[in-house]
Parts: structure tokens; sequence; C-alpha cells
């Protein structure tokens, strides 16, 4: 599939008007992904039962701790990338981005292998009910089969949105989701293969999203432009990734870490309130997609214009992506806290459940405003 594909110069332009056209894709793209896993929830709730539902949120920041921490390693790699865009250094921009590619296959298979090995250690860690401890590790393991393949895609989309293309990742993310929807509902409504059903449609998503990547990468006519036979990991290239993404993955493994110790003590009070909790995740799940889109733009912004020495630009930069974002969230965290019991019903109809996550959200609706200061921090790291 070859997309017609069109880059953005950050530093040129009106600032706002840059940010709204570079970001809304990002937006777009991450709310399809939360989409399908949300739909997951409300396929799983309501066809295979809350214990389902709470067997694969026990173990959801388990999953994301070491995405995220990868994660952040990529996001040294796009900044890095985005320097080089800025500053013209077309050479180093390909040495960057043909590591991170083979880097990040090697790390999710490391990932894959870890994750599958450690999972029954680190779901009785999580203190998992008993009643639904089988189908949590079922579903871990295979979950993380496909780690490789999540990684790939990823580094690609960062890759892309360093060089100011975020409607291919998009675009992209659009295909693997419904194909994911859609299989989700054959798997686990019509065959009634439960939460190994929604990890393998997972799986099978990732496969695909990082198959369309790759070959993006290698056909595209933008300067990120990816060689099969040019694949290898520069240790120069791979210092400047660590040094920068080092700090960035610790970072960003603390709010996971920080739920899985919360996860850890909601687990205990049985099914009801695993679920309820699961069900607030589904239902602010748009806030943390709004900052992290945010941030991704910031970065973006603040990198390309640090190569091109455009620093005022770039300051400015920050101050508009945070000041949009606080308008957005402070608009979803009203809308939380007043309708968050009608949208509970999408996911679950137990009545006990539904009670459990309005008095939690009532609590954390007014918080979210807090979390757009990420926006700007991370922006800064750049």
């Amino acid at each position: 599939m070859l997309l017609k594909q069109k880059s953005y110069d950050l530093t040129e332009g009106p600032v706002r008007k840059m940010l709204v056209l570079f970001v809304l894709p990002i937006i777009a793209g991450s709310l399809f992904q939360q989409l399908y896993t949300t739909a997951d929830a409300a396929i799983v709730g309501r066809f295979a039962g809350k214990q389902a539902l709470a067997a694969i949120d026990a173990v959801y920041n388990l999953i994301r701790l070491p995405t995220v921490f990868f994660t952040g390693l990529a996001s040294a790699a796009t900044i890095l990338i985005s320097q080089h865009y800025g500053a013209k250094k077309s050479e180093a921009l390909a040495e960057t981005a043909h590591t991170a590619v083979l880097f990040s296959f090697f790390a999710g298979l490391l990932l894959t292998l870890l994750g599958v090995l450690l999972a029954p250690a680190c779901i009785r860690l999580l203190n998992v009910p008993e009643d639904i401890y089988p189908m949590t590790l079922r579903y871990t393991q295979i979950y993380f089969s496909g780690m490789a393949a999540s990684m790939v895609y990823n580094i690609g989309a960062g890759i892309f949105r360093a060089v100011g293309d975020s409607k291919t990742p998009f675009v992209f993310l659009l295909i693997a989701n419904g194909v994911n929807v859609a299989l989700d509902f054959l798997f686990v409504a019509v065959f009634r293969w439960g939460v190994a059903g929604v990890a393998l449609t997972t799986v099978f998503s990732q496969l695909l999203s990082a198959a369309l990547m790759l070959s993006a990468l290698t056909r595209t006519n933008l300067p990120c432009k990816i060689s099969l036979n040019r694949l290898r990991i520069r240790r120069q290239s791979l210092a400047q990734i660590l040094k920068k993404g080092l700090p960035i993955a610790v970072q960003s493994t603390l709010y996971p870490l920080a739920n899985m110790l919360v996860q850890s003590r909601i687990n205990p009070f049985g099914t009801d309130s695993i679920a309820a909790w699961a069900v607030c995740g589904k239902l602010d799940f748009l806030v943390w997609l709004i900052a992290d889109a945010f941030c991704d733009a910031a970065a973006t912004f603040v990198a390309q214009n640090y190569g091109a020495r455009r620093y005022d630009r770039g300051r400015r930069g920050v101050k508009t992506a945070l000041l949009m974002s606080i308008g957005v969230i402070g608009l979803l965290s009203v809308g939380l806290y007043l309708w968050n019991v009608p949208l509970a019903h999408i996911f679950v109809q137990d009545a006990g459940v539904i009670a459990i996550s309005a008095r939690i959200m009532a609590v954390l609706a007014p918080l979210y405003i807090l979390s757009v200061s990420y926006t700007h921090l991370r922006a800064h790291e750049t």
C-alpha cells in the first residue's frame, strides 16, 4: 500500500495552525487505538461476563509497563530524528531511523520472552483473585507474544511523525483497529473464546499494523525512508537514543508502577471492584489520549525548531499546546463528572459495578486537569 504522504515543516508557518494540523491525526489515531480497547471491554463485558472483563483489567498496568518503558526510549529516537530533520542532516536522520527500527524489533522479542516467562509470578504479585487467575494468565501470555510487532509499529509511527507526517500512522491504525473490532466480535461473541479471543485479535492487529508500517517506510518518498539492506544498529546512534531515552523511559514507567500498586490493593476486594476500576479506565481514556497527543505534538514541534535553532518559536509551541490541552481536558472532565453513570452502561449492566465506578469517578474527574502539566514537562525534555 502506497499512501499519498505529506510532511509538515514545523519550523515555518503560524504556530497554532501548524500544531492543530499536526496533532489532529495523532488524536484521531490514538482515539481509534483506544476505541478498539474500549470495544474489547464492551464485547467482553457483554458476551463473556464481568469476570472476563476483570481478568483483562487486573493486568492492564502490568502489560503497559514494558510498553511504556520502550515507548519512552522510542520517543528519544523521534526527538533525534526531528532535530536532524529540522537541521537538514539527512545522513544522521537515516542512521538514527535504521538503528531505531532494528533495535525496536529485538527489544520486542526480548519483551515477549520476559513477558511469557514472568507472567505467572507477576500476576501473583498483583493479588489477582483465584476465580479469574487462569483467564488472566492466558490473556497476558498471548498478549505478550505480539510485542515485537507492536514495538516496530510504534517506532515507525514515531519516525513518520518526526518528519511531520502524522497522517500515515493514523491510517494504519484505522485499518488494524477496524480488523481488530471485527475479529473481537467474531471470536468472543460468536466463537465464545473469551479473553483468549481478545488477546488473539490484539496480536493479529499488531502484526497487521507492523506489516503496513514497514511497507510504508520502505516505499515512502519522505526523508525517513528505510532500506532493508541498511538495517543495522549503529553504536553512536544507539548511544544517543539511550542517553536521551532512558530518563524519559524511567519517568514513563512511574505511572503504570503506581497504578500496579493501586491495582494490587483493589484486586483483593473482588471481581466487582476490579470491574468497576476497569470501567473507569475505559471512561477516562480520552483524558490521557489528549494529554499524550499534545505532548507528542509539542515534543516534535520543539525538536524540529531546536534543530533549526528557532528556540523562541519552540517555546511558543509549548505554551500553545499547553493551553489547547487545558481547554479540551477541562471539558472532558466536566462531562465525566456529570454523565459517568450512563456511560458506564456501555460496558456493564451490573448495578453494583456501576455504583462503585460512579463513586470513583466523582473523585477522579475534577483532578484530570492536573495531567496537562505533563505536556509542558515532556516537551521541555527535548
